[in-house]
């Protein structure tokens, strides 16, 4: 990263290097600010830096009070437990959102990760998009209205790909834009999800990891060397557009043999004969027989189409979330068999299932934020009071 000089009568901006000093402590910052507390023994793995160097550093920015000690960090052997260092929670707060196709979901959390609030509201389908940001902005300042530090800025996870919706995506950050004038981020809520498990969840230290979303839409997310890898058109992570079947039903993507044709929680049910989830969960605790099948063959689908992602890709671990995790290990269970059978780079891979539930999405609207540089956290800030009702 580079600054720029200041330009004088005649003369023009260059570039110049940013000091090393500078740089190592933005790396610090960077690693705080994305991971939520660290050690200096964990700063100086993450960084690469001298323990001595780590030290110094830390030291200035508990001065400025940039950065304070937090609860202590897990204890890896004999001796003192190692303090824990976090970004202040006065560097401002970070607001996530979820815009599902029939609730919004709303999550508040400080620059140390902390969640000072959380709500949901549910709408029914039908619900105009202007009508549903009107009903998120009043949630969101609800969820706000406790909150000491300034609002930093907005991440929002959209239902289904936003690529090819600008329309709905410009409305979206109009509205938090014109309610918060704050920076606006946004992304498909199930990329977000898996970048939340990462952070906080089921993929927590581990750099590399696939997540898919099993709901009625079925996405998920590439987590590689710990960053959302979305690809160069943004659509990374589209476990759901997989072809299966090139002869298979007609996708709302309108292609043919899609694995969420086949695996979306309709799909299942439709399938199963059941009417809901917890119907068919039901019958496969009692020992359906039909029932088993017809998950355990949803579970080799999905196994199989991240079985070919994990052997291109080397990744060792899956997460599963969404809707369709209800059912439990009877889903793992023929996830796991089928990815040992065909994963071939990492046949003992791990498979676990989500843990931040409904709010997975605006939780990663959160981490979108937090994993932005391009957002600025500039130490303590002073409050300012956020007025409105729900």
């Amino acid at each position: 990263m580079q600054a720029l000089t200041e330009s004088g009568a005649g003369t023009e901006a260059r570039p110049v290097p940013r000091s090393p000093r500078r740089l190592h402590e933005s790396w610090i910052l960077d690693h705080l600010r994305r991971r939520g507390r660290a050690s200096r023994a964990e700063l100086v793995a993450a960084t690469g830096l001298s323990r001595a160097t780590v030290s110094a550093l830390t030291g200035e920015l508990l001065a400025q009070g940039k950065v304070v000690v937090t609860e202590p960090a897990t204890a890896t052997g004999p001796g003192r437990t190692p303090q824990a260092l976090a970004l202040n929670p006065a560097a401002g707060l970070v607001l996530g959102l979820d815009f599902g196709h029939s609730r919004v979901g709303v999550v508040a959390a400080d620059a140390a990760h902390a969640i000072i609030g959380s709500a949901t509201r549910p709408y029914p389908r039908s619900t105009p998009w202007e009508t549903r940001c009107a009903i998120a902005v009043r949630l969101a300042r609800t969820v706000l209205a406790g909150g000491a530090p300034r609002l930093a800025a907005v991440g929002i996870g959209i239902a289904g790909s936003i690529s090819g919706r600008p329309a709905v995506v410009e409305a979206i950050r109009d509205a938090f834009t014109d309610a918060f004038g704050v920076p606006v981020r946004t992304d498909n809520n199930a990329r977000l999800a898996g970048l939340a498990e990462s952070v906080w969840g089921a993929a927590r230290g581990v750099p590399d990891a696939l997540y898919v979303r099993l709901s009625s839409g079925v996405g998920g997310t590439v987590i590689l060397d710990g960053r959302v890898h979305r690809g160069r058109g943004g659509a990374a992570g589209e476990f759901g557009h997989v072809c299966i079947d090139p002869t298979g039903p007609l996708c709302r993507c309108s292609n043919r043999g899609c694995l969420e044709c086949y695996v979306g929680v309709e799909a299942v049910l439709a399938e199963a004969g059941g009417t809901t989830l917890a119907e068919l969960g039901a019958a496969l605790d009692r020992g359906d027989r039909d029932a088993a099948a017809v998950v355990a063959k949803a579970g080799q689908r999905i196994g199989l189409v991240l079985a070919g992602a994990g052997n291109v890709l080397d990744v060792p671990h899956v997460v599963l979330g969404g809707d369709l995790t209800v059912l439990g290990e009877h889903l793992v269970r023929p996830v796991r068999q089928t990815l040992a059978r065909h994963l071939h780079a990492n046949p003992d891979a791990t498979v676990g299932l989500a843990e931040l539930g409904d709010l997975d999405g605006a939780l990663g609207g959160v981490a979108l934020v937090l994993h932005d540089p391009s957002i600025p956290f500039t130490g303590p800030l002073a409050p300012r009071h956020l007025t409105g009702t729900a």
